[in-house]
């Protein structure tokens, strides 16, 4: 208790009540069904004068494991900190975070948990209470609770949301520092859903300028340790509004930041998706960002076609994806009329190379269910496309088959239709 009025007495962040008791809520609805992702982020002075607080944050809301990093700064109180969350509740309103104030922090508030309730509304504000227990922090984040110290954002601001995760390729978020004059700093959270729905938001600050600006990320392409993301500068900042910047971001021992001024939004989302070289680079000096890589689409084919002698024609419409760190997709749909074989699978294995892909399944109906199939398609330049398939002793001959390729056993020329093998 001695620590906890210490850090009343002197306060340090403002503390008007402690310990205070969750408040049970109704947990707000998941935008249909399926897995969600939610994200927190914000930059955001809290109060004014000499007794405003300084707030940054960015986290990731999500069943497979919450996650995130917390900086706080009161100045008047010579109290700073960075923090990483333990547990995280978002929505599209606002946000609910935990966290344990670390030991690096001054003696009177270090090892306190802190519990925030941030709202993403006009105009932002954010609460806090001190929890009693982990235990009890957890709960306050789960089912909402009534905050002991609310402040209303008076500069920058902060955003919240949920949403679908079904389809998301990726995603990157972090709150770090870098540069030294100026000192700069970015807290972003930004989600990669491939060609469509990408989704985020960043906050720039320059303190050397005292600019600080919040955009929306409508591209994001995250790869290989990697994120790229694009926006403009919002209206408001004589000099900046308008401009198209493309930012990258990269783990590393320190992690990598750096952006572009873009010629247009169009060119700013060229370079996000087609990778560059930033023109202003630097290395983190403080805080922290991760990219999470879920899976990365290799290459896909697709196509409808038709082949075989007259009198035996075969069909076949087809549709897949070969992917890294999760499995492959697609489906195969064939007609054999003159044998009285049709069929729709689902594939095991996909393998795209330059102009050509794998694929294998097992035929699921009819009389040759159970037979393992392996297909090599071949997108012909200029000359009519090829396909052939082979008979596989087993699934696991069949995969074998995709990965390391083969001459197919009956081999055939694309009579009518066409197919294509991309690679990105």
């Amino acid at each position: 208790m001695r620590k906890v009025m210490t850090f009343l007495s002197a306060f340090l962040l403002g503390l008007s009540g402690l310990f205070m008791a969750p408040t049970m809520a109704m947990a707000a609805s998941a935008p249909g069904s399926g897995p969600t992702i939610g994200y927190a982020v914000g930059d955001a002075v809290l109060g004014t004068g000499g007794s405003a607080q300084h707030l940054t944050f960015s986290m990731i809301d999500r069943s497979s494991g919450d996650r995130g990093t917390v900086s706080y700064a009161n100045p008047a109180a010579a109290v700073a900190y960075e923090a990483s969350v333990m547990a995280v509740r978002a929505t599209n309103t606002e946000a609910r975070f935990a966290y344990t104030i670390p030991s690096t922090a001054p003696a009177s508030v270090a090892g306190l948990i802190i519990v925030w309730q941030v709202k993403d509304s006009s105009p932002d504000t954010a609460a806090f209470s001190v929890a009693a227990t982990p235990s009890q922090a957890l709960t306050m984040v789960a089912n909402g609770f009534t905050p002991s110290n609310s402040y209303t954002v008076s500069r920058g601001g902060l955003d919240t949301a949920m949403m679908s995760a079904t389809g998301l390729h990726g995603y990157a978020f972090g709150n770090a520092a870098f540069g030294t004059s100026p000192r700069q700093h970015l807290a972003f959270a930004v989600l990669d859903f491939g060609a469509t729905r990408d989704n985020g938001v960043a906050f720039y600050a320059n303190l050397g300028a005292a600019l600080l600006y919040q955009a929306a990320t409508p591209v994001v392409a995250v790869a290989y340790g990697q994120a790229r993301f694009a926006y403009t500068i919002p209206a408001g900042f004589p000099g900046l509004s308008g401009l198209p910047l493309a930012w990258k971001v990269a783990n590393g021992t320190p992690d990598f930041v750096g952006f572009s001024v873009a010629s247009s939004a169009t060119a700013a989302a060229a370079m996000v998706n087609a990778g560059f070289t930033p023109a202003y680079a630097f290395r983190t000096t403080a805080g922290d960002l991760t990219v999470v890589q879920l899976y990365l689409l290799l290459g896909h084919a697709n196509g409808g076609v038709w082949f075989g002698p007259a009198g035996a024609s075969q069909q076949m419409t087809f549709q897949v994806s070969d992917y890294a760190w999760t499995a492959d997709q697609g489906y195969v749909s064939y007609r054999n009329l003159s044998a009285g074989v049709a069929y729709r699978a689902s594939v095991h294995r996909v393998r795209v190379t330059p102009h050509v892909a794998y694929f294998d399944y097992v035929i699921p109906s009819g009389s040759l269910r159970g037979t393992v199939v392996v297909w090599k398609v071949v997108d012909v330049l200029g000359r009519p496309d090829q396909v052939g398939f082979s008979v596989a002793p087993s699934l696991t001959a069949a995969d074998s088959m995709v990965v390391r390729g083969f001459t197919p056993t009956n081999q055939y020329t694309v009579t009518r239709g066409n197919l294509t093998v991309h690679m990105p």
